[in-house]
């Protein structure tokens, strides 16, 4: 049986009740998060406010079928998949191990539920299944493999997942969902959106967009009949093989059904660039108990994988008019923390502004900062996001941590369900919706599985 049809199979087959507590549990916290995330919309994401991607997709108008955030209407699903992921794709969003960001399937299943008047069971089974099969393929793939091809692991892999869940929600049979499979094959593109431009390029946000729609039409499409390549994932011209230059075919289907990767998936805490946060926190550690403060320092080196050393390791300053990078330069984020301490980090936006660009203490402290590749780390990478921080002092003592890479919100220390609502509560305010909107919109995430009609709760989200 060809590797598509056994994800096909396992996909078919899957009910909510075969799910483990634990993993319905975890997977309402992740919707919870990208509810709260994608609510937030544009005014999450200050580089995109300009860029009125939602506001396009309401004048392209078309049949009314999913919500647009941020627009209070309805456009064709395909569409309101592509909007919804753009705004809602960040660092403030939950990533798996293979270094995948939910934003970029998440939303896009919200908006196939609200077509179909799913309940919460099936947005929930629907969300586990298709985050099984996409996070198969990102580990079969590896993710240092695809950025060293001049591929973003998760535009590439996120038309999978979109496709299956929203072949679960269509009702597509075993045979409709492996030509689904097939067709998003052909659906992901993107190049890594790195940061060293000097603006920050608003292609990391199309391409998310495009590969959620993409993952959507897929199934769309399969439900019509449209025929996909059987061997896509065996050929030697076929995705794997294309996307990656030592990729692991078994990885796509070992274990399948026993282990989840679902709960393989970071929730983050803090509004950067999830290679950071290891940063961050041995920082914060290493001020408070060796008493630091941010003008003891004379160097800070920031030690990383190899793969990751491009993706937040931009030398320049980030500039007034593309605050966005700020959140993805480690040696803004580390300037930044050591400046402001953890109340000024956690959880908070305000790097984002550009009054906190132009404090003179972030600057100076920027030039500090060195961020280089440690060869060593490689081997612990993408399965954990280590680091070494290194910190001399005006006084000529010197302090370095080694973090594994286990940051708080991570598998190995995960956030309760009450961090998690505070971090929605936080997002959603500051995004600019009532105190009411957002409580009823918690009402119905912490009963989840009891919700007959998932419709109200994307409604409020759109700001109806």
């Amino acid at each position: 049986m060809a590797i598509r049809d056994q994800l096909a199979e396992f996909a078919s087959a899957l009910r909510f009740e075969d799910l483990p507590r634990d993993v319905v549990e975890f997977t309402r916290l992740l919707i919870m998060d990208e509810v709260g995330l994608t609510a937030a919309g544009v005014a999450r994401n200050p580089e995109v406010a300009h860029l009125d991607i939602a506001g396009f997709f309401k004048e392209l108008g078309g049949k009314e079928e999913s919500s647009l955030v941020t627009q209070d209407c309805k456009v064709p699903c395909i569409n309101a998949a592509f909007s919804n992921t753009a705004l809602s794709f960040g660092p403030f969003d939950p990533m798996h191990r293979s270094t995948i960001h939910l934003s970029s399937f998440v939303p896009a299943v919200i908006a196939v539920a609200e077509r179909q008047r799913a309940s919460g069971k099936d947005l929930i089974l629907a969300t586990v299944t298709g985050f099984e099969v996409m996070a198969r393929v990102g580990v079969a793939l590896g993710a240092s493999h695809v950025y060293n091809r001049g591929f973003h692991p998760t535009s590439i892999c996120a038309p999978f997942g979109c496709a299956v869940a929203a072949g679960k929600l269509l009702g597509l049979g075993r045979d409709a969902l492996a030509e689904a499979i097939s067709i998003a094959a052909v659906q992901g593109a993107g190049a890594p959106p790195w940061p060293q431009f000097p603006k920050n390029p608003h292609s990391n946000r199309v391409q998310v967009g495009r590969a959620a729609q993409g993952g959507v039409l897929a199934a769309l499409l399969a439900q019509m009949g449209v025929v996909g390549i059987r061997d896509i994932f065996e050929d030697s011209r076929g995705f794997l093989y294309a996307h990656s230059s030592n990729p692991d075919p078994a990885r796509l289907t070992g274990d399948l059904g026993a282990v989840y990767e679902m709960k393989q998936t970071t929730i983050s805490r803090f509004g950067v660039g999830i290679y950071i946060i290891p940063g961050i926190e041995v920082l914060l550690d290493l001020l408070r108990e060796h008493r630091i403060r941010a003008e003891d320092i004379v160097r800070m080196t920031y030690k990383l994988p190899t793969a990751v050393v491009p993706l937040v390791g931009a030398s320049g300053y980030p500039s007034g008019d593309a605050i966005g990078a700020a959140s993805k330069s480690s040696r803004y984020v580390l300037a930044f923390t050591a400046c402001e301490g953890e109340d000024g980090i956690l959880l908070n936006l305000e790097y984002e502004t550009v009054a906190a660009l132009m404090d003179l203490r972030h600057k100076e402290l920027f030039k500090l900062v060195d961020v280089v590749a440690e060869p060593g780390l490689d081997k612990l990478f993408p399965g954990s996001w280590p680091c070494i921080l290194t910190i001399r002092t005006v006084d000529g003592g010197e302090f370095s941590r080694f973090h594994q890479g286990v940051v708080k919100g991570s598998p190995g220390n995960p956030l309760t369900s009450q961090e998690v609502e505070q971090k929605f509560n936080k997002v959603t305010l500051m995004g600019g919706l009532l105190r009411q909107k957002c409580e009823q919109m918690l009402h119905t995430l912490r009963r989840l599985e009891e919700a007959p009609d998932v419709s109200g709760l994307v409604g409020l989200m759109a700001g109806r």
